[in-house]
C-alpha cells in the first residue's frame, strides 16, 4: 500500500485502520499467539501465559523503606511507638534501612495494623438494627447475644461463651509489639533471605538441632510476653490455660512429654514466620506484577496496539466470582424461615416441645447449662411473621434464584467443619491422590504415631497436612488472577489475605470484626474498579485516536503515545488494587453460636439473631460489587459445610463403656481421650514431642456432640492396622491375663450404649478407592440390628443380616422435615426402593444401585446420600476404627445445646446455591447436589476450563451447565 493510499485513513475512520490492522499478515503472526481478542477468557489466559509467568519472586526487589506507612506513620516512626523492650527498639532501628530486614517486616506489619485495625468497634448490625425497628420491637428481641441499650439483659441465662468473649485477642499496640519482638528475635526468619527467590513453600520447623536452638531462644520471650499479659486476665478458662503453659516452663517441666511452653513457642515461630513470608510473597507478587504488566502493555502498545485494545476490551468484560462458604448454614432452615409454609419450622418446634421423651432410661446423662431460648420460632410455628427487615437478602435469593438454591444440599459423613470446609472451598475428595486427607476434627496417624486434635494449635498443622496431600486450592488454581481472601484458610497463593485463625481470635472480642475488615477491603477497591474501568475506556478511545493520526503528523502523534503510555503506567499500578477477580469469604459464626445458644434458638433466628445478622453482611457484599459496576459480571456461590441439631441430653460414651467394663473385667482398660468435649477449651499438642500412642487400648475423641470415634489398637495384623469387624469381636486388652481372655467390644459398645446410640459404624473388611465393606449396628424398638453397607466402584448395595429388609438408614421412610412430594416423585421413589432394597442381589453386582441411584433415593429421607457416604468413610485409612453417631436430641461429650457431625436431617443438611445476573431463565432445578460443588462451578465459570471429578485434584463436579449462563 502505497503513501497516497495510507492519506485516506483519517477519513475512512478507526473502523478502515482496525480491519487493515486484522488483515496484516504480521499481526496474524501475533494473533495466532494469543487467545482470541475480545474473547470472556482473553485477558485472564494473557495474565496466566505472557504476564504472570514471567514472574519469579525475586528477593532482590528494594524500596524505600520510608514508603511503607503503618497507620499514618512512617515505619521507623511506627516502631517508636510501640511499647517494646529499649534494646529490642534499638536494634530493630537499627536494622531497618537493610531492605532483607526492613520490607519483610514492613509489609508484615502493614498485613496486620492496616488491614486489622483502624475501624470502629460498634456493632454494625446492632446499630442497623435501631434504624429498621423501634424500642419496643428491639426489647422484645432481646435474647442472651442481644440487648437493647447500654445494660446487660437482668436475671436471664446465660451463656458460658460469653463469659470468654472479652477475652479474645486484641489487635492493639501490646499485641502488635509482641509480634515485632518475636519477628526481631527471628531476625534470621528462612534461609529464603539468602535465596534469589522467595520460596513456594514455608518449611516447618523439624527437630533438627539448629530448630530445636532457635526455639530455646525463642521460649523465653514468649513467655515473658504472656507473663505481662496474665496479669490483666480476668479470671478463667483462657487465664488458667495461659497459667498452666506458663508453669511448664519451669525448668522441671521442660523435658517432659507434650511441654506446653514448647509447644505453644513452636506455633507462634511457625505462625509468625509462616505469615512473614507469606505476606512478602504477596508484596513481591504485586511489585513483579505491577511491572510485568506495564512492560507487557507497553511492548503491546509499540508492536500491535489492536492487540492491547482487545486485552483492555476483554479485561472490561471479564467474570468475576464469589464463594461464600458459611458455618452451619442449612438450607431448609433458611428456606422455613423464608417461607413459613414449609414444614421445617413446625417439626423443629414440635421436636423442642418433645425434647424429654429422647432422655434414655438406663444411661447416665445430663442436661446441657445453657436452657434453650425458642420464644421465636414458636412465634413462627403458630401463625405467619411478616417482616421486611427480616432476612431480606435470602428472601429475595429464594424468589429470584429458586431454581439455582438445591432442595437437599448434602453434607459429608461425618457433618464436620474441619472435614467439610476444605472440600467445599478447594472441590477436593477427602481421601485419594490431590485428596485432603482429613476424615474428622480429629485421627490418629498410625504410621506417624501422631494423634491430631484441631481445636487448639493443631489448627495451624491443617495447612501443612493440606499441602502435603497435593491439595490445589482455588487461590492455587488462580494465582494468576487477582485473589482476595475474607477470613479462610487455605490461602497461601492468595494475594490478600485476612486470616482466618486471627478472624475467630478477634471476633470473639468484637462483633463483626472480619466482617468489617473485608467490606472495607471491598468498598476501597470498588472506587479504584471505577477508576480503572473509565481508565481502561479512556486509553482505548487514546489508542483509537493516536492510530487515525496521519503518520507524517510526527509531533502530534508523539504527544499522543507519551499520553498513552503515562496513562498504561497508571493502569498498570492501580490494576492489582481493583475488585478481585475471585473472592474467598467465610463466616464462622451461625456454627459458633448454634452451639451455646442451640440452633434454632432466638439468638440464631430472631431478627436480632446470626442468621438475620449474616443476611445484613451479604447485603453489604453485594453492594460492593454494585458499587464497582461488575455486579452483572459475578456469579455468587455459597455453600454450608453442615447444618445442627439440638442436644436436651448428653452422656459421656468412653465412661458409659469402658468404666463399667472395667469394673466386670477386673483390671483398668487403657484409654486416652484426645478431644475437648464441645463447650470446653482448647488442646495443646507439641509438634515436635507429641506423646506415643502405643501402650493404649484405645483412643476416643469426640467431634460437636455428634460424632465420637474409637481408636482400638493391638490387632492380630499389627499396631498401625486399623481392626475391622472380626478383629473387634475378639478383641484382647493390654491387661488381659490370658492370650485367650478376648472379648467382643462391639457388642459391649452396642448393649452400653443402646438407647442412644443411632448406630455405630465399623469396617467390615479393609476399604480402599476400589470398594468397601461397611457394618452398622443400631437398636431399635430393644432389638440388635446389623446391616452392611458395600460398594464395589460405582455400585452399591445395602443389606440386613438380622432382618428382612434394613432399616436403620431409614432408606423407605420420607422426611418429615420436607413438603410431601408430589404423587409422581412418591412413585419415583417407591420404584427406586423396590430397584435398590428389594431387588438387589448380593450375588449380582449387576443387580445394585449405582451412586446416582441411592443419591436419587435417598434425597427422599432423613439421610441425604447416607448410603454412599458411609460406604466411603473409610477410604481415608486413618478415619477412626468404630464411628458412634447419637440418636436425635442426645449429644456425646458435650456441654451445649447445639451439635453436628451426627446423623439427624437437620446437621446433615447443608446449603448449596447459586445466584447472580449471569444465571439465565432455563437453568435447571438443582434436587440434590454435594457441597463440594461450589469450588469447581464457580472456577468453570470463571476460567472456561472443563473441570472433571478425577482428573487435575477435582473430586466433585461442576453444576455450571446447569444454570443456563448468560455472556456478559
Amino acid at each position: 500500500m502505497d503513501i497516497c493510499a495510507k492519506s485516506y485513513w483519517p477519513r475512512l475512520g478507526k473502523w478502515a485502520l482496525v480491519s487493515w490492522s486484522l488483515l496484516s499478515p504480521a499481526v496474524w503472526a501475533d494473533i495466532g499467539d494469543t487467545p482470541v481478542i475480545g474473547g470472556v477468557f482473553n485477558a485472564s489466559e494473557i495474565m496466566r501465559d505472557q504476564i504472570v509467568s514471567s514472574l519469579h519472586y525475586s528477593t532482590k526487589l528494594t524500596r524505600d523503606i520510608a514508603l511503607f506507612t503503618i497507620g499514618g506513620l512512617s515505619l521507623d516512626a511506627y516502631i517508636l511507638t510501640l511499647p517494646l523492650d529499649k534494646k529490642v527498639k534499638v536494634r530493630v532501628i537499627a536494622q531497618l534501612s537493610d531492605p532483607s530486614y526492613g520490607i519483610p517486616l514492613g509489609y508484615f506489619l502493614y498485613s496486620f495494623y492496616d488491614r486489622y485495625t483502624g475501624l470502629s468497634s460498634e456493632d454494625e448490625f446492632k446499630q442497623h438494627l435501631a434504624k429498621v425497628y423501634g424500642e419496643k420491637q428491639l426489647k422484645g428481641f432481646e435474647h442472651s447475644l442481644y440487648h437493647f441499650g447500654a445494660e446487660p439483659i437482668k436475671d436471664k441465662a446465660s451463656v458460658k461463651h460469653q463469659s470468654n468473649q472479652s477475652q479474645g485477642l486484641k489487635a492493639d499496640r501490646q499485641f502488635i509489639a509482641s509480634m515485632v519482638t518475636i519477628y526481631d528475635a527471628l531476625v534470621d526468619i528462612g534461609m529464603w533471605q539468602d535465596m534469589d527467590a522467595v520460596p513456594a513453600k514455608y518449611t516447618y520447623l523439624t527437630q533438627s538441632s539448629a530448630d530445636l536452638h532457635l526455639v530455646d531462644k525463642i521460649q523465653p520471650i514468649i513467655i515473658g510476653i504472656m507473663s505481662k499479659a496474665v496479669a490483666d486476665m480476668d479470671e478463667g478458662e483462657m487465664q488458667s490455660s495461659v497459667l498452666a503453659i506458663i508453669e511448664d516452663d519451669k525448668p522441671e517441666n521442660r523435658g517432659k512429654v507434650n511441654n506446653k511452653a514448647q509447644a505453644l513457642t513452636i506455633t507462634l515461630i511457625d505462625f509468625v514466620r509462616l505469615n512473614v513470608l507469606k505476606a512478602y510473597r504477596q508484596f513481591v507478587f504485586k511489585e513483579e506484577r505491577e511491572q510485568a504488566l506495564n512492560a507487557w502493555m507497553q511492548a503491546s502498545f509499540d508492536d500491535n496496539s489492536e492487540v492491547l485494545v482487545g486485552f483492555l476490551t476483554s479485561q472490561q468484560q471479564r467474570r468475576y466470582s464469589v464463594q461464600v462458604t458459611v458455618d452451619g448454614l442449612q438450607q431448609s432452615l433458611v428456606e422455613g424461615l423464608v417461607d413459613q409454609s414449609k414444614p421445617f419450622i413446625h417439626r423443629a418446634y414440635g421436636m423442642h416441645l418433645q425434647g424429654a421423651d429422647v432422655k434414655p432410661k438406663g444411661e447416665e446423662t445430663k442436661q446441657p447449662e445453657h436452657k434453650q431460648q425458642v420464644k421465636f420460632m414458636a412465634e413462627l410455628a403458630e401463625g405467619e411473621y411478616r417482616d421486611q427487615n427480616y432476612l431480606p437478602f435470602f428472601k429475595r435469593l429464594y424468589r429470584d434464584h429458586p431454581r439455582s438454591i438445591t432442595q437437599v444440599g448434602i453434607s459429608s459423613t461425618p457433618t464436620i467443619s474441619v472435614r467439610n470446609l476444605p472440600i467445599i472451598k478447594t472441590g477436593a475428595k477427602v481421601s485419594g491422590e490431590g485428596g485432603t486427607g482429613i476424615p474428622n476434627f480429629h485421627f490418629v496417624d498410625r504410621q506417624l504415631d501422631r494423634a491430631y486434635y484441631f481445636f487448639g494449635n493443631d489448627a495451624l498443622q491443617l495447612d501443612r497436612l493440606m499441602d502435603s496431600h497435593g491439595v490445589r486450592t482455588m487461590f492455587d488454581r488462580l494465582a494468576y488472577l487477582i485473589t482476595l481472601n475474607c477470613n479462610g484458610q487455605y490461602d497461601w497463593n492468595a494475594h490478600t489475605s485476612y486470616d482466618g485463625l486471627v478472624n475467630l481470635g478477634f471476633g470473639e472480642a468484637q462483633r463483626d470484626y472480619g466482617e468489617k475488615r473485608c467490606i472495607r477491603e471491598l468498598q476501597e477497591r470498588a472506587k479504584i474498579e471505577v477508576k480503572l474501568r473509565l481508565l481502561r475506556s479512556e486509553i482505548i478511545e487514546d489508542i483509537r485516536g493516536y492510530q487515525g493520526i496521519f503518520f507524517l503528523d510526527v509531533f502530534t502523534k508523539l504527544t499522543k503515545k507519551w499520553k498513552i503510555e503515562k496513562a498504561i503506567s497508571k493502569l498498570a499500578k492501580l490494576d492489582g488494587q481493583g475488585m478481585p477477580d475471585h473472592t474467598l469469604i467465610y463466616n464462622p459464626w451461625p456454627d459458633h453460636f448454634a452451639h451455646f445458644t442451640g440452633p434454632f434458638s432466638d439468638e440464631i433466628i430472631m431478627p436480632t439473631g446470626e442468621l438475620n445478622r449474616l443476611d445484613f453482611w451479604l447485603g453489604q457484599t453485594e453492594q460492593a460489587y454494585k458499587d464497582a459496576g461488575i455486579y452483572d459480571q459475578t456469579l455468587w456461590g455459597m455453600a454450608g459445610d453442615h447444618g445442627l441439631t439440638p442436644v436436651f441430653y448428653a452422656l459421656n460414651p468412653e465412661r458409659q463403656v469402658f468404666d463399667s467394663l472395667s469394673h466386670e473385667l477386673g483390671y483398668p482398660l487403657l484409654v486416652k481421650k484426645i478431644s475437648s468435649d464441645e463447650g470446653e477449651g482448647p488442646k495443646i499438642t507439641n509438634a515436635l514431642n507429641y506423646a506415643s500412642n502405643r501402650g493404649l487400648d484405645v483412643v476416643v475423641a469426640s467431634t460437636a456432640g455428634g460424632n465420637m470415634m474409637m481408636d482400638f489398637f493391638n490387632a492380630k495384623s499389627g499396631w498401625q492396622a486399623q481392626p475391622v469387624y472380626k478383629d473387634l469381636i475378639h478383641w484382647l486388652p493390654i491387661n488381659a491375663a490370658k492370650v485367650t481372655d478376648t472379648l467382643d467390644i462391639v457388642t459391649k459398645t452396642a448393649n452400653s450404649l443402646s438407647e442412644s446410640l443411632d448406630y455405630m459404624v465399623l469396617r467390615e473388611r479393609q476399604c480402599n478407592s476400589a470398594g468397601c465393606q461397611v457394618r452398622l449396628i443400631g437398636h431399635r424398638d430393644g432389638e440388635r440390628l446389623d446391616e452392611l453397607v458395600e460398594r464395589r466402584g460405582d455400585k452399591l448395595l445395602y443389606s440386613s443380616l438380622t432382618a428382612k429388609l434394613p432399616r436403620l438408614l431409614d432408606t423407605q421412610e420420607l422426611n418429615p422435615y420436607r413438603q410431601t412430594p408430589s404423587e409422581a416423585e412418591i412413585e419415583h421413589f417407591s420404584e427406586l426402593k423396590s430397584l435398590c432394597i428389594t431387588q438387589a442381589n448380593a450375588d449380582d453386582v449387576n443387580s445394585w444401585c449405582t451412586v446416582e441411584q441411592w443419591r436419587d433415593l435417598t434425597r427422599f429421607t432423613l439421610r441425604p446420600d447416607s448410603v454412599n457416604q458411609l460406604a466411603r468413610l473409610y477410604d481415608e485409612a486413618r478415619a477412626g476404627t468404630i464411628n458412634l453417631f447419637p440418636k436425635a436430641g442426645i449429644g456425646y461429650n458435650t456441654k451445649v445445646p447445639g451439635r453436628h457431625a451426627g446423623e439427624d436431617f437437620p446437621e446433615k443438611d447443608a446449603f448449596i446455591g447459586f445466584w447472580g445476573t449471569p444465571i439465565g431463565p432455563d437453568t435447571s432445578i438443582l434436587k440434590v447436589e454435594e457441597n463440594g460443588s461450589l469450588a469447581p462451578t464457580l472456577y468453570e465459570y470463571l476460567t472456561g476450563e472443563q473441570v472433571i471429578p478425577g482428573e487435575n485434584g477435582w473430586g466433585y463436579p461442576s453444576l455450571l451447565n446447569k444454570l443456563d449462563i448468560q455472556q456478559p
